[in-house]
């Protein structure tokens, strides 16, 4: 049962990439709380579990990217349109790396190539997304909690700049299989 707890995680996350405009538009701010801090726990541990119990996937590892992205740019657009019309620097950047992403996953060809099944996160694109999904909290705990906002540009330009840094990283690494 415990090799599937990694997947059961990377799936949560993409359901409330699915939520957080539902939840955020209809007040649900406690619920929309309590499932955002869970998400990014479970980011943290779904692989080291993968890893620690030989549990790792190809769906594990498409969908963790795939749910970080959908969190990353729901989450975006949404604060966008409410908070901060600096997350619009954060959603593009995102978009721009789910580009590269997206062209270097079609030089792979599909997922049965035996080199995707290699794949590796870059520690750039786990650092940027720590970032990433820091400043998304904050954004979204500003809107309750004005006091927060203060934070908001600062970690929106540490952000942009780990996404470029990145971005970069990916565009510029020919064997990188990375999807963070």
């Amino acid at each position: 049962m415990k090799k599937y707890i990694p997947n059961i995680l990377t799936t949560y996350r993409l359901i409330v990439g699915f939520l957080i405009p539902i939840l955020f538009f209809n007040n649900q701010y406690n619920l929309l709380s309590i499932l955002f801090i869970i998400a990014l726990l479970s980011d943290a541990i779904d692989g080291v579990l993968a890893r620690k119990w030989n549990a790792t996937s190809t769906y594990g590892k498409v969908c963790d990217a795939i749910g970080d992205k959908l969190i990353a740019l729901s989450a975006s657009f949404t604060f966008i349109i409410t908070v901060n019309k600096y997350f619009f620097i954060t959603l593009i950047l995102e978009i721009i790396i789910v580009i590269i992403n997206g062209i270097k996953f079609i030089k792979w060809k599909s997922f049965k190539d035996k080199s995707f099944s290699k794949h590796k996160s870059s520690i750039y694109g786990k650092i940027k997304t720590w970032f990433l999904f820091i400043s998304l909290f904050v954004g979204y705990i500003s809107y309750k909690f004005n006091i927060f906002s203060k934070f908001i540009i600062p970690l929106i330009v540490l952000t942009s700049i780990m996404q470029i840094i990145t971005a970069i990283n990916y565009a510029l690494k020919k064997d990188d299989k990375s999807s963070n």
